[in-house]
């Protein structure tokens, strides 16, 4: 903890709780993070929220190019001061929720926890590799729930359509500074080729996210509304091929929500056919 603060203080500048600045300190937890990614010096790896470049280390003596992404302006100087005399690390000043993920890269990082949700559905919507990410703990339970459990929801289905995540290792919050009001977890999440496609994105993520407004009602009649408000036309023909029984909309699986849009999406063409 001392080298943080005496590092904060010669920058001149506390952590701050706009970014969601808290400064992991452990170096065992880096290296586990770090080694769930495999590196290799074929390897782009993306770090985002690079803050003191204390994981920016481990990544450069492994991976072959590491882009580290850093809101902060102070921070961002520093970290291209520090690396300067580092040939495969560019840094980045900036957001990276705004930041256009090379293809086949790894993203390694313990990233402000502000943003878990926006950057992990950022990460699924690009062409990754492999995603190695220090989160909170409640959150990776949302990204490996199953369905018709608690922590089952919108986010759990946006994820388990596209990737597989794992739950790797329980990081206490003892392990930063600040210290976190909650615990964290190291997550590690790999595209899943073999998952059904939905045919069409759009009505795929506005289907999951409406019907989850409503998680625990009958799925059939949170449908039914959904299709009166945005498909009335096709409503009759999806409504009698969707096999939803009694279900309640945070039972229904990936797989059923990918099925359900595919139905809308098929009807769709149907109708500007006819």
């Amino acid at each position: 903890m001392a080298w943080v603060r005496r590092e904060l203080r010669e920058l001149g500048i506390p952590p701050l709780k706009r970014f969601g600045q808290h400064f992991l300190l452990s170096q065992q937890i880096r290296d586990l993070l770090v080694d769930q990614a495999h590196l290799s010096t074929a390897d782009t790896v993306v770090e985002v929220g690079a803050g003191l470049g204390f994981v920016t280390v481990a990544l450069s003596s492994r991976a072959g190019q590491v882009i580290a992404l850093e809101k902060d302006r102070t921070l961002a100087a520093n970290l291209v001061k520090r690396f300067a005399k580092c040939g495969n690390v560019q840094v980045v000043q900036g957001d990276a929720l705004k930041f256009l993920i090379p293809h086949n890269a790894k993203i390694v990082s313990s990233p402000p926890y502000n943003i878990s949700s926006k950057l992990v559905l950022r990460i699924l919507a690009s062409h990754f590799k492999l995603a190695s990410l220090l989160l909170q703990e409640d959150f990776i339970r949302r990204l490996t729930a199953k369905s018709g459990s608690r922590d089952y929801g919108r986010l759990t289905v946006m994820l388990q359509t596209r990737a597989r995540a794992e739950y790797v290792s329980f990081v206490p919050r003892s392990a930063f500074y600040p210290q976190p009001r909650v615990d964290s977890g190291i997550a590690r999440i790999t595209p899943d080729s073999g998952m059904r496609t939905p045919k069409d994105w759009g009505i795929f993520e506005d289907l999951v996210r409406s019907l989850f407004t409503q998680r625990r009602r009958k799925a059939a009649r949170v449908l039914s509304r959904y299709m009166d408000a945005k498909y009335r036309r096709e409503k009759a023909v999806v409504l009698s091929r969707a096999s939803l029984d009694d279900r309640r909309v945070y039972e229904l699986t990936p797989t059923d929500f990918v099925l359900l849009s595919n139905l809308i999406a098929e009807s769709i063409n149907t109708s500007k056919e006819r």
